[in-house]
C-alpha cells in the first residue's frame, strides 16, 4: 500500500489535522507549564537573595567581612558572597571580579561556572552605605535542570504527539482503503455489464455505506430498466411481426389486383395503426421514466381527480352493461401530477371495464389508507393470477387468454411509470372474484 493512497484518504488527512492541532494545544500547554515553573522558581531564587543580601546588609561595616567569611564557611559550595570596594576591588569572597553586567541595585544576572564557583550561579549586587558592594549569589543548577527536563518534555512530547497522529491516521486509513478497493472492484465488474452486481456494505452505516447504498439503488433501476428495454426489444420483435406481416401480404396482394377496394385498404390501414399505437405507448413510458421528478407538481385534488375520470367512463361503462360506481369524498391535496394521475387512473378504469364481462361492476373509489389516500379500481371480472401479477405490469406482456382482446399490453406498465415517478405504491391484490389495483399516494423514501 503506497503512502500516496493513504494521503490521499479524508480520514488521514482529518488524523493529521486534529493530531496537528491536538499538538500545538499539548505544546503550548507544556510551554506554559515551563515558563509558568521557570518563572516561579526564579523568583523564588531572587527572593532568597535579597533576603539574604538584606540580612548581609544590616551587620555593622566592621562585622561584614567575618560573617561572609563564615558564610562561605558554612554554604560556599552552593551560594556566592564576595564584597568589593568602591573602586570594584574584590575584598573577600569566593568571587575575583565582578560579573559582567551585574550592577549594584539592578536586575539579578545569571554567572556560568567559573574557576572561583564551579556551578551556574544566579547573583544580586546592593551597594552599601560606605561605598561597597555587596554580591549574594546561589547555584541554580537545580533550576537548570528543571528547565532542561520540562524543555525535554515539552520537545519529545511534541514528537511523540506528531508520530502517533500520522501512525493513527495510517492506521485508520487502511480499512477505507480496503473498502475504497473493494468498491472499485465491484465498480469494474459492473462496467464489463455485470449489472447483478452490487457495491458492498458494511455494518459501519458511514459515509462509505451510504454511497454504496444510493449507488445500489441506482444499479437496481438501471438493471430493471435494461431489463425492460431487452424484454421490450424480444416482444416488439415477437409481436410487431404479425401485424407488419400481414400488412406486407395484403399490400403485396393488393399490389396483384386489378382493383382495390376500400374496405382492403382500410385493413392495411388498421394494422398499420395498431403498430403505430404501440410505438406511440412506448415513447410515452419513456417519456416519463425520463422527466424530471418536480416537473408539474402542484397541489391537486384526488376526489377531483376520481370524479374526472368517473364522468369520463360513465358513458362506457353503461355501453359495455356493467354497473360503475364512483366514490370520491373530499380529501386534502397532496403534490402530484394531476394530468399523470388522470392517465393512470383512466388506464385503470379502462382495463377493469375492457375486462369485465356484461352485467358485471366496476368501482373506483378513493379510500384512506394506512399513510394516506388511496386510490382503488375494483371489478369482478377474471382477474389476473398471482403468478401473473409482477409479469403484467411488464411492457408487452399478455396473458394467453388475452390475446384476442385488442390493446397493446403497455396499459399498465404507463400506469406503473407514472406511480415510479410519484414514488407512490403499487400493488394488485386479489377482489375474490376479480382485480383490486390500489394506488397509495403518499411518496415513499428512496430504498438505500
Amino acid at each position: 500500500m503506497r503512502f500516496r493512497e493513504v494521503w490521499r484518504t479524508s480520514t488521514f488527512r482529518l488524523s493529521l489535522l486534529y493530531g496537528g492541532l491536538f499538538t500545538v494545544g499539548a505544546v503550548a500547554l507544556l510551554a506554559m507549564v515551563y515558563l509558568r515553573s521557570a518563572v516561579y522558581l526564579t523568583h523564588r531564587v531572587d527572593d532568597i537573595l535579597a533576603a539574604q543580601a538584606a540580612a548581609e546588609m544590616h551587620a555593622p561595616p566592621d562585622r561584614l567581612k567575618p560573617i561572609l567569611d563564615e558564610a562561605l564557611a558554612i554554604n560556599g559550595g552552593n551560594s556566592v558572597f564576595a564584597l568589593f570596594g568602591p573602586d570594584g576591588a574584590r575584598e573577600t569572597g569566593n568571587l575575583r571580579s565582578l560579573p559582567h553586567g551585574l550592577e549594584p541595585g539592578g536586575r539579578p544576572v545569571e554567572m556560568s561556572a567559573t574557576p572561583d564557583f564551579p556551578a551556574a550561579a544566579r547573583l544580586i549586587a546592593k551597594r552599601l552605605p560606605s561605598g561597597e558592594i555587596l554580591v549574594v549569589g546561589r547555584d541554580i543548577n537545580q533550576l537548570r535542570e528543571i528547565r532542561r527536563i520540562i524543555a525535554s518534555a515539552l520537545i519529545w512530547s511534541g514528537v511523540f504527539i506528531i508520530l502517533a497522529g500520522l501512525a493513527g491516521g495510517a492506521a485508520f486509513s487502511l480499512g477505507p482503503i480496503r473498502r475504497l478497493r473493494a468498491l472499485q472492484a465491484a465498480g469494474h465488474d459492473i462496467a464489463a455489464g455485470d449489472l447483478k452486481r452490487r457495491m458492498p456494505t458494511s455494518a459501519h452505516g458511514d459515509e462509505l455505506d451510504m454511497f454504496a447504498g444510493t449507488v445500489n439503488y441506482m444499479l437496481g433501476e438501471v438493471e430493471r430498466l435494461m431489463s425492460e428495454v431487452k424484454t421490450s426489444s424480444e416482444t416488439i420483435a415477437h409481436d410487431l411481426r404479425t401485424p407488419l406481416t400481414r400488412a406486407r401480404a395484403q399490400l403485396h396482394r393488393l399490389e396483384q389486383a386489378p382493383q382495390v377496394s376500400s374496405g382492403e385498404i382500410a385493413r392495411v390501414t388498421a394494422e398499420l395503426d395498431e403498430v403505430l399505437e404501440r410505438f406511440i405507448a412506448i415513447l410515452r413510458i419513456s417519456e416519463l421514466e425520463t422527466r424530471a421528478r418536480s416537473a408539474g407538481f402542484a397541489a391537486v385534488s384526488l376526489d377531483r381527480i376520481v370524479s374526472q375520470v368517473g364522468d369520463l367512463y360513465q358513458p362506457l361503462a353503461e355501453e359495455a352493461d356493467l354497473r360503475f360506481q364512483v366514490v370520491a369524498p373530499p380529501t386534502p391535496p397532496i403534490e402530484a401530477d394531476g394530468k399523470l394521475l388522470v392517465e393512470a387512473v383512466s388506464n385503470l378504469v379502462d382495463n377493469a371495464i375492457k375486462f369485465t364481462p356484461a352485467g358485471g361492476a366496476v368501482r373506483l373509489a378513493l379510500e384512506a389508507g394506512p399513510a394516506g389516500p388511496r386510490i382503488v379500481v375494483q371489478d369482478n371480472g377474471p382477474g389476473v393470477p398471482e403468478g401473473e401479477r409482477t409479469a403484467v405490469l411488464q411492457r408487452f406482456y399478455r396473458a394467453e387468454r388475452d390475446r384476442l382482446t385488442p390493446g397493446s399490453g403497455l396499459g399498465l406498465s404507463i400506469v406503473a411509470a407514472i406511480v415510479r415517478l410519484h414514488r407512490f405504491r403499487l400493488s394488485l391484490q386479489d377482489a375474490e372474484p376479480g382485480l383490486r389495483v390500489v394506488i397509495d399516494c403518499h411518496a415513499e423514501p428512496i430504498t438505500t
